[in-house]
Parts: structure tokens; C-alpha cells; sequence
């Protein structure tokens, strides 16, 4: 949001969640948290209060909204941005989506609380949960912009022989693909920051296999110039099947579930499955700068490309290009939000560019 505020000549303050609670805040935490006045308190600071991240982070503001005492009301604009963390860590279901379904069918509720979404799959996934219906959803994805940091020392050194990826905590996939077919990778420790897009560039490219539906690297590497080889929904999909890959983030039979033919909002790749369009890293409009792989051979048939050989998308000059123009739009949208919420001076004052 730093770069989207930038943009507007909005002043931001920033609350960490964690100071007051953990993953999924339950009914009677958000509840204790109410009636101590919390809720109230920072609404009162603000016009504005956007929840990001985990959804059940802001739960109390949520569900202050609801509550019958007008005084325990978060009585600011809340902007809800759903980023594959609608109900994370929640265990009280029922009671959760319950309050999601009044919020958004709720005619009271429309402007005090706006829904944006910075992916495919948060609507559909909202919609299946909580069976409401959700008439203004705004998508507007991740602006792209990150800090630049120097390479950390602890790291492989950068090399253009080499690929790059970071593993995650459920998999073990990489590896494999460097032990067992000979991929030159350069792998991360799970959760090691290696200081952002632009020392990716100094690598032959990013090797990705999703553990989340979408994740935020992912707009910032084509924003970047980084060129990304991700598994196609078939080979994905067969590496979860078969054990080869792991996340208990991603559930292909919820894809399935979703919207499909003329119902279905999202777009799809020829020759893709339609639930893959509710991922990000299949919608037709990045896959000019993503490179899909259909087999792990056909990464190992990589390892002596380089140059316009490799990136033959032309993804580190045209992904740059392609998202400093998007951008444009992400952040218009976001303008037209806050003029949509009364706020009608609000305008893209400054232009952000890699």
C-alpha cells in the first residue's frame, strides 16, 4: 500500500495486527476487543482503514460493524484486501462466514465496507464459503514496486548459469529437480530474503511451483524483467497428485468447484484447465511474460540456454513495460475507490515506475 498512498498523495499509518492478536482471530477475541473499545478508538483516527494481508486479522473491526451499540462501532470506511487470506488460521467457521455473508449482502453495510481483491481466486473462493453473492468486488493486483536491498552474503553467489528459486516449508521439489535432473539451481532457505527482484536479474531466470494461489513475487518479477518458468496446470497438478510437490495452501478440487463456461468471470489460456484460471500465474494476461514448462525434462533441456535463446518472451525488456503501463491502471483503481467512498478529489498524483 506504501506505493499505492505515494501515488495519491495520501498520508498512511501503519498497525501490525500481531500486537494484538495471532492468525485467525476468533468471534470471542474480536468480541473482547470490541467491548474494550479498540474498534472504535482506531476508526476514530481515520477515514479510512484498509485490512490487508489476513482477512481475520481485522476481524474485530468487522465485526464491530455489526455490533448493535453504535459507541463500539468502527464508525471509518474499511477497505477489505483479500490476498488469499480470507479465512486463513479461522476455526470458527460458521460464525466467520456468517459475518462475511451479512457484510456483503447486507444493503446497510455497502458503504462502510468495500471488498477488493488482488487476485483471481478471492471472489470465487468467498463466494463458495460463504454462499453470498458478491455484486462489487474491485480486482486490483499488486502494484509490482519493491525495495532494492543488496544480494545477502550468505547466499549462493548470482549466476547467469544458473536458475533461482526459494522452497518452501511443504516441499522439497527443487531440489529434486536439481538433484535428479540436473536443473542448475541456486535455492533459497525457505523464508531467506534474498533482497528483491533486481538481484534475480543477475540469475538465468525464477523457477516457481506454487504454494499459494498467488503470492505477491510474482507481479513484482515481471514488473522487474525477471523471466519466470512456472509447471503447467497438467504438470502441476500431477506433482501434487502424486506426492512430488506439497502445500496445504493450494486445493485443486476447490478450483473445481468454482464458476465454469458462461458463469465463470476469470479468462483462460487455450488449452488450459479452466480452474487454473483462477490463479494467477495462468491468467492470459501474464502469460506473455511467463514461461511454462510441461515436463521436468524440459527444464534439464534448459540448462545450457541463455540470453534471447532462454528468454525468447523478451520478458526482461517487456515485462517492464507491460507493468509500468498496468500499473497506471491498478492505481486508477484505486483512485476511483476512494472517490467512490466520498473522497471525490482523490487522484494519481505521481506515477511510480521501476
Amino acid at each position: 500500500m506504501r506505493a499505492v498512498v505515494h501515488a495519491l498523495d495520501l498520508p498512511l499509518d501503519l498497525f501490525n495486527p500481531k500486537d494484538i492478536t495471532n492468525y485467525g482471530m476468533t468471534a470471542k477475541r474480536a468480541e473482547k476487543l470490541i467491548n474494550a473499545g479498540h474498534a472504535a478508538y482506531i476508526c476514530s483516527l481515520y477515514d479510512v482503514v484498509i485490512i490487508g494481508d489476513t482477512v481475520p486479522h481485522g476481524r474485530a473491526l468487522l465485526q464491530s460493524v455489526v455490533h448493535p451499540s453504535r459507541s463500539k462501532q468502527c464508525r471509518a470506511k474499511i477497505v477489505v484486501e483479500m490476498t488469499n487470506r480470507f479465512n486463513w488460521d479461522i476455526q470458527d467457521k460458521d460464525e466467520y462466514y456468517d459475518l462475511i455473508y451479512t457484510l456483503v449482502t447486507d444493503k446497510r453495510y455497502i458503504d462502510r465496507v468495500f471488498w477488493v481483491a488482488n487476485n483471481n481466486v478471492e471472489q470465487a473462493y468467498v463466494e463458495l464459503y460463504t454462499k453470498a453473492k458478491m455484486t462489487d468486488v474491485r480486482l486490483l493486483r499488486p502494484v509490482g514496486i519493491s525495495k532494492d536491498y543488496e544480494y545477502p552474503s550468505d547466499l549462493p553467489l548470482p549466476s547467469p548459469q544458473n536458475f533461482a528459486s526459494r522452497t518452501h516449508d511443504t516441499t522439497h521439489i527443487f531440489e529434486f529437480f536439481r538433484d535428479n535432473y540436473e536443473v542448475p539451481l541456486s535455492i533459497f532457505p525457505f523464508g531467506h530474503k534474498y533482497g528483491g527482484p533486481k538481484n534475480l536479474l543477475q540469475f538465468k531466470g525464477w523457477i516457481d511451483v506454487p504454494y499459494q494461489y498467488s503470492v505477491m513475487k510474482f507481479y513484482e518479477n515481471i514488473a522487474y524483467g525477471v523471466p519466470q518458468f512456472v509447471p503447467t496446470p497438467r504438470l502441476f497438478k500431477s506433482m501434487l497428485e502424486s506426492g512430488l510437490h506439497y502445500t496445504h495452501c493450494i486445493f485443486i478440487n476447490v478450483l473445481q468447484e468454482f464458476p465454469v463456461g458462461a458463469k465463470r468471470i476469470t479468462r483462460v489460456i487455450p488449452g488450459f484447465p479452466e480452474w487454473s484460471s483462477y490463479m494467477d500465474y495462468y491468467d492470459p494476461l501474464f502469460a506473455p511474460y511467463v514461461y511454462y514448462f510441461d515436463s521436468i525434462l524440459e527444464l534439464h533441456q534448459l540448462r545450457n540456454e541463455a540470453g534471447s535463446e532462454l528468454d525468447w518472451k523478451h520478458v526482461r525488456a517487456r515485462g517492464v513495460e507491460f507493468y509500468n503501463e498496468y500499473r497506471l491502471d491498478i492505481l486508477e483503481g484505486w483512485a476511483q475507490l476512494f472517490r467512490d467512498m466520498g473522497f471525490v478529489d482523490v487522484e494519481v498524483v505521481r506515477q511510480v515506475h521501476v
